[in-house]
């Protein structure tokens, strides 16, 4: 099916007769939104208010395209190449996750714990991806020393683009977080924070298309027999890295946040917290180095 014409309302008509059997209104206007946005410069009180406007042809197709694209799963962010976390807008591709506003709470504890302190600290961000969370944390407490790293070098170069764009002074390395042997390299610091891999393999079939088929794999999941590898691992560098007093922060499975507050206890961390996302999941833990 082709659009009815390059005015505005039947732009969107399109959208909403080709979408409607898979997403909801609301996403579909939301579609609509940021497509206008990305593709004709137009504001949302523009899209209400100018339904006998026009695009250019070669809008048009961008248009057309994108509903292709998202009959097919693709993610929004994707097709635009961006995507947004806290007030930076971050450029995305398929090697990086697309930031969650559930990260945006846990960079949101982070930064309300630490926003008081005088004297600058240190902060590891392990497993950057698009950088979003070392970038906000740089941008929120700029007097602080921030480090990101990943293992995909694909993801770093998305991460420092981010932060040359963000205006953040953020310091990558590239490392394998499992591989021991490169723990001499980091730093001491006064908060490690990550959002590794925890989607169970078994979990898989219940995610969305958008997700499995567009998102790395590398970034999402972890074996079902061994599902808390990345907080055992980056617990265990916590207690060599961490000053004392230092936090440990963690993005979680919903599933899987007494199994994580347990396993940090066992490691000796103190003052272990479990909090809830605005959805009433088990999302986020904190906990304490004090040896």
């Amino acid at each position: 099916m082709r659009i009815a014409s390059n005015k505005v309302k039947d732009i969107i008509a399109f959208f909403r007769q080709e979408l409607h059997d898979l997403y909801d209104e609301a996403e579909i206007d939301r579609f609509v939104e940021i497509c206008f946005e990305e593709y004709a410069g137009y504001s949302r009180l523009d899209v209400l208010n100018r339904q006998d406007a026009t695009v250019n042809e070669s809008d048009l197709l961008k248009f057309n395209f994108a509903v292709k694209d998202l009959k097919r799963g693709r993610p929004i962010q994707h097709i635009t190449g961006k995507a947004w976390f806290f007030d930076i807008t971050l450029t995305v591709n398929e090697h990086v996750l697309i930031p969650r506003p559930e990260t945006e709470e846990l960079v949101q504890w982070i930064v309300d714990d630490h926003r008081k302190e005088v004297p600058s600290i240190s902060m590891l961000d392990i497993g950057t991806g698009s950088g979003c969370i070392a970038i906000v944390l740089k941008r929120k407490l700029p007097k602080n020393h921030v480090y990101a790293l990943d293992v995909s070098s694909e993801a770093l170069a998305l991460a420092k683009q981010n932060a040359l764009q963000g205006q953040a002074d953020v310091h990558f390395i590239q490392s394998d977080i499992l591989d021991r042997s490169g723990w001499s390299k980091l730093p001491s610091c006064a908060v490690i924070v990550s959002n590794p891999p925890y989607v169970r393999k078994s979990e898989k079939e219940a995610m969305h298309k958008n997700v499995v088929d567009f998102e790395p794999h590398t970034a999402l999941f972890v074996p079902d027999e061994d599902a808390l590898i990345f907080y055992k691992t980056i617990g265990e560098l916590g207690l060599e890295k961490l000053k004392p007093g230092g936090h440990l922060y963690f993005e979680i499975n919903e599933n899987l946040g007494l199994e994580v507050c347990i396993l940090l206890q066992k490691l000796g961390y103190k003052d272990v917290q479990l909090r809830q996302d605005m959805s009433g999941k088990d999302r986020m833990v904190r906990s304490t180095h004090n040896p």
